[in-house]
């Protein structure tokens, strides 16, 4: 039997350093995720899909979200094998998601703040894990069934 690796499902920006699964990757494995927008999904059949991103002068500007990297071990078709992980980590929802999704938002970075995240001390890293400000954002889309429909 072929298993695959484990899903790394979101890591929640409040147990970074409690959490025995994100403690180390927090201390010693951060990374970017690079990004333009995220979706986010309310209702369902149909669901109506928005996505998220941040305002500036390009259509759609580059950030990156907060995330954690490791090595995950699993048993392969030709016996043990291994590859890359990551997670993004998530905050509090800000008021612009909150209505789609009220619990939870990925934490974003802006390029101001990548050298604090990837090189900084955990507890300078953990200073970057808040929502990011509302009026900083923007809704590019919304509507459709399908996540394909909801980006032109």
């Amino acid at each position: 039997k072929t298993l695959q690796p484990a899903a790394w499902n979101n890591a929640l920006d409040d147990s970074l350093t409690k959490s025995g699964l994100w403690t180390t990757s927090f201390q010693e494995r951060k990374c970017l995720i690079p990004a333009t927008s995220f979706w986010e999904a309310k209702g369902r059949q149909p669901a109506t899909y928005y996505w998220f991103g941040l305002k500036g002068t390009e259509e759609r500007p580059p950030f990156a979200f907060a995330g954690l990297w490791t090595i995950s071990h699993f048993e392969g078709p030709d016996g043990k094998d291994k590859c890359p992980a990551y997670t993004m980590i998530t905050t509090t929802a800000n008021e612009i998601v909150k209505p789609v999704h009220p619990d939870r938002i990925p934490v974003i970075l802006t390029p101001d703040t990548y050298e604090q995240w990837l090189t900084g001390e955990p507890i300078d890293a953990q200073e970057l894990l808040r929502p990011n400000p509302a009026d900083q954002m923007e809704v590019f889309k919304s509507g459709g069934d399908e996540k394909s429909d909801a980006v032109g």
